[in-house]
């Protein structure tokens, strides 16, 4: 009778299958707004007028040798009122009213300069990092000239240098809309979209750069950031080992892998991808550290203890020394932690009391894990000798004399270590554990009363606080 059971089981699990496969999701409808059609474009590129080439042939080949100050000391000889209203910023409008779009056809001014012009003194005062004269310029020249699609990719570019980064994406999109299709401009686009956090805007800007000039270094690192960014990790292994194929050796490529693989949660290829970097000389302190905290995660703790001596000849800060000390400690790894102290020793000199009263912590640990309590206890009140407020060396000697029956000293340590919020519930448990040996249960009831209160979660101290009351209920009967 039972042997149908499994059978009418099955069943079922194909016939939910079978409805499962029919169901599909009903997405969010989209409403597209179409615009109309866009106006007719006016004139994109400007000319410079007839009076104006002599200037430009002086200034141009000035500015090719990046000599921008030279440059602009030419056209200051020409026009020394222009150059001292734009750097004053135009505040009556006086270039403003002089601008002219340079064409034929247009009608003559007295005294006129050309958007052409502008565009050209704009670009000038950039390369001298006057920034203030350079906007004014190719602002003025956009009144006259809005479409000029030149002067939208320097302004631009321009702002991309002075880090206004929405405005600067604004200018190169205008220039991008008008049919500029330059390599420079998409990638620009790209580090625009990248510095505004639209990493896929991003990836699309440097792919448009790289397909117009893909052996561009500058694009593909850009691209590599963006696609780690925006999470497309699969695209970004794929490309970066794409590019490893012709540049095996490359050390920045094999970071961006380690990267890509890391942040894809694959930690053992991050980590071969990392060592590979570092044997190619990318061996900075940052690089150094990760790849020291993974080999200690993943278990070659040799290999983790060297990155970190290797680092310390380096300049490794001391936090993260300690940090790994003490995981050695916590994790037992007592041999490898002698070889990170004694390495400490040889910079000792160069620490402050509230470092060497960690390394003393350490040391003191050390020779615990070697039932040498003597030592031990030299190094724990050295320690608090050069750092009072070191809150786990008083615990740790507070310990020790507790084990020693001190009780009166271990008090003293355990409530001064019970001011520090990070080890307060563990200097008071061993305050009460001394009180309870005292026979004190009444006092040892108080602290840990005082400690439930504040973790009211923790059944283990609601036993004990039950277990302690009949142990003082008994004492009082006696």
């Amino acid at each position: 009778m039972k042997a149908p059971i499994p059978l009418l089981f099955i069943a079922l699990v194909f016939a939910n299958s079978a409805i499962a496969a029919e169901l599909t999701l009903e997405l969010p409808k989209t409403t597209w707004v179409l615009q109309q059609g866009s106006p007719p474009l006016q004139q994109r590129e400007g000319q410079v007028l007839p009076a104006e080439n002599e200037t430009v042939q002086k200034m141009l080949p000035l500015l090719n040798e990046r000599k921008p100050e030279a440059a602009l000391q030419q056209i200051k000889v020409r026009y020394p009122d222009l150059m001292e209203q734009l750097e004053a910023g135009d505040p009556k409008g006086t270039v403003r009213e002089r601008v002219v779009t340079g064409d034929p056809f247009s009608p003559p001014r007295n005294n006129g300069i050309s958007a052409t012009m502008l565009y050209l003194i704009g670009n000038a005062y950039v390369a001298a990092k006057n920034y203030n004269a350079a906007e004014v310029a190719f602002k003025t020249a956009l009144n006259v000239m809005p479409d000029f699609i030149r002067i939208h990719e320097s302004y631009g570019l321009m702002l991309l240098v002075t880090e206004r980064y929405k405005e600067a994406l604004r200018q190169l999109s205008r220039a991008a809309q008008l049919g500029l299709n330059t390599p420079n401009l998409f990638g620009a686009l790209g580090y625009a979209n990248d510095r505004l956090d639209n990493h896929f805007g991003a990836v699309s800007g440097y792919q448009m750069a790289m397909m117009l000039e893909p052996d561009n270094e500058q694009w593909q690192l850009g691209l590599l950031t963006n696609l780690t960014s925006s999470k497309q990790y699969s695209s970004g292994l794929a490309f970066v080992d794409q590019l490893l194929n012709t540049r095996p050796n490359d050390a920045e490529l094999w970071i961006y892998r380690s990267s890509l693989q890391l942040e894809a949660g694959n930690k053992q290829q991050g980590l071969d991808s990392l060592e590979a970097a570092i044997r190619l000389g990318n061996d900075s302190l940052a690089n150094l550290q990760v790849c020291a905290s993974l080999h200690m995660e993943i278990g070659s703790v040799e290999r983790a203890v060297s990155l970190l001596k290797t680092g310390m000849g380096k300049g490794l800060e001391f936090r993260f020394v300690d940090q790994s000390l003490g995981w050695l400690a916590a994790h037992e790894q007592w041999s490898p932690m002698q070889k990170l102290l004694d390495e400490t020793n040889k910079n000792q000199s160069g620490l402050s009391d509230v470092q060497q009263s960690r390394v003393l912590l350490h040391r003191a640990s050390f020779s615990l894990h070697n039932n040498e309590s003597v030592p031990a206890k030299n190094n724990l009140q050295q320690a608090i000798t050069l750092d009072p407020a070191n809150a786990e060396a008083l615990l740790a000697l507070g310990q020790l004399y507790h084990k020693e029956k001190n009780y009166g000293q271990a008090e003293l340590l355990l409530q001064r270590a019970s001011a520090s919020p990070a080890f307060k519930d563990n200097a008071l448990l061993l305050l009460a554990q001394v009180a309870i040996d005292q026979h004190n249960y009444t006092r040892g009831l108080q602290i840990l009363r005082s400690i439930y209160a504040a973790n009211p979660g923790r059944a283990d101290l609601a036993r004990n606080i039950s277990t302690l009351e009949d142990l003082e209920q008994l004492e009082n009967k006696n």
